[in-house]
């Protein structure tokens, strides 16, 4: 009588758990996150990464030269109305310095 007792809590909280198993991702491949933006960075994702990360409407994106290497120089119009110009490395993602 005892081990019915806990033998049907136990039942259910086992079947929760595959259930709840069944739901995750077996594996998770380089790309699939949301969060994740495959490198080199195309004008599109560059785009993207810039208004994410900064909260504006982007304008333009442009490749250019900046201390020898080919960047982006993405225009970005914020909500202040201002309008500032960032650059993103397309082989890293990160701003040159």
């Amino acid at each position: 009588m005892l081990t019915q007792r806990y033998l049907i809590p136990l039942s259910l909280l086992v079947l929760s758990l595959a259930v709840n198993s069944a739901q995750l991702p077996d594996d998770i491949e380089p790309g699939d996150s949301v969060n994740e933006i495959q490198l080199p960075l195309t004008k599109q994702s560059a785009a993207e990464l810039i208004r994410v990360e900064y909260q504006g409407k982007v304008l333009s994106v442009d490749k250019n030269k900046f201390k020898g290497k080919t960047i982006f120089r993405v225009k970005v119009l914020h909500d202040n109305g201002k309008i500032r110009f960032y650059r993103l490395d397309p082989l890293t993602g990160y701003a040159p310095h």
